[in-house]
């Protein structure tokens, strides 16, 4: 029974940790306030569930790439909280951040964040964790602040860091 189980583990337990280690199960976002911006993007609309964020996006990389655009690091702005916000109705922007200089073409649209202050909350992870695990440390923060989450936050995934900002706020 004893050589069981340490095979067990040897076999199959420990790499599986080592994976999840290595996708970022153990980490934890870290939450900072932040001056940031400003930041120009090009994009495009989406409305319905958020799981059809990832293949619009390829729709823009694909555009920038027929206009010669290099695109920068993968960008969404997130309009509607899906807590509160039945599927269908949910509007975001997904697209890449671009050069200041750049102005690409329809169908894509551009747009520039102004510089702002944001609560940023980041974590080193793969995108099936980094999502959950930022957005529940945003969760955190507004509950001790006695507020709600501030909408829309823009993520970017840079380097495999996934930063979230909300924009701060009063209390409601």
């Amino acid at each position: 029974m004893k050589k069981q189980t340490l095979f067990f583990l040897l076999a199959f337990l420990l790499p599986t940790l080592i994976v999840l280690w290595w996708w970022g199960l153990f980490r934890v976002a870290t939450l900072a306030t932040e001056d940031r911006g400003p930041t120009r993007y090009v994009y495009l609309e989406v409305q319905g569930p958020y799981s059809k964020l990832a293949s619009k996006q390829q729709e823009v990389a694909s555009e920038l790439r027929r206009q010669g655009i290099v695109a920068g690091s993968p960008v969404a702005l997130i309009f509607d909280d899906p807590r509160t916000t039945k599927a269908d109705q949910r509007r975001a922007r997904t697209g890449y951040l671009i050069d200041m200089t750049v102005n690409p073409k329809p169908p894509l649209s551009m747009e520039t964040i102004p510089a702002r202050r944001v609560v940023v909350a980041s974590i080193k992870a793969h995108p099936l964790l980094a999502y959950g695990k930022v957005y529940g440390t945003l969760l955190d923060y507004v509950k001790r602040q006695g507020e709600t989450l501030h909408m829309p936050t823009v993520e970017i995934y840079q380097a495999s860091v996934l930063s979230v900002e909300m924009p701060l706020g009063g209390r409601p």
